[in-house]
């Protein structure tokens, strides 16, 4: 199966309905299963929706500045995101974030990207191992994972491009372990918007 594009994964993530959490939980596991009972079979993988379902990724220029449209509140300060490849250049750059799920949560969502515990645990760095581990790029071990993720790619993953890797990285990490970190199970829809370049060596 061949390796579908960033604009392939964007023009099919617009979903017509948002799964509860326990119903796409449910539909992970029937997905898990059924690759365990075919093991033979390529499977393009993509991350679990039930992490945050509804999930609108787009990388480009960036936009600030709160923004409700739909529900959906953006986080009116771009975050920070600094690694260093293994090839030790230092790349710096920012995401702006949004959720459904942070509409009535704005206070403390911001108060948490601002706090010591969500700045001081290298984020960047941890986001650029885990896009190495969706890049095909190293081999994923339970420490490279989001605290959202559930899976570690296998034989059958088909690696994403760089660019997909890092922005999935970093919905992981922005969106979806903050929600967990600070008990939102709302789900609903999320997005990002990002000048990093998708840069990983």
């Amino acid at each position: 199966m061949k390796q579908r594009s960033l604009d392939e994964v964007l023009s099919g993530s617009a979903p017509t309905f948002t799964p509860s959490v326990a119903t796409s939980a449910a539909l992970d596991a029937l997905v898990t299963d059924t690759r365990t009972a075919t093991p033979d079979r390529k499977r393009t993988h993509r991350r679990a929706a039930w992490v945050v379902p509804g999930v609108a990724l787009a990388l480009g220029a960036l936009t600030a500045g709160a923004l409700v449209v739909d529900a959906v509140t953006r986080v009116e300060e771009p975050i920070a995101i600094e690694y260093t490849t293994d090839t030790g250049i230092t790349i710096s750059c920012t995401a702006t974030v949004e959720s459904s799920a942070f509409t009535g949560n704005m206070a403390a969502v911001t108060d948490y990207y601002q706090s010591d515990g969500f700045t001081g645990t290298g984020v960047g760095q941890r986001i650029y191992e885990y896009a190495l581990v969706l890049a095909g790029d190293k081999v994923g071990t339970p420490a490279d994972l989001p605290a959202s993720v559930a899976w570690l790619p296998d034989e059958n993953f088909v690696p994403y491009d760089d660019r997909l890797a890092l922005g999935d990285a970093m919905l992981s990490f922005l969106v979806g372990d903050v929600m967990l970190e600070l008990g939102i199970y709302d789900g609903g829809q999320a997005g990002m918007s990002s000048d990093c370049t998708g840069q990983l060596h």
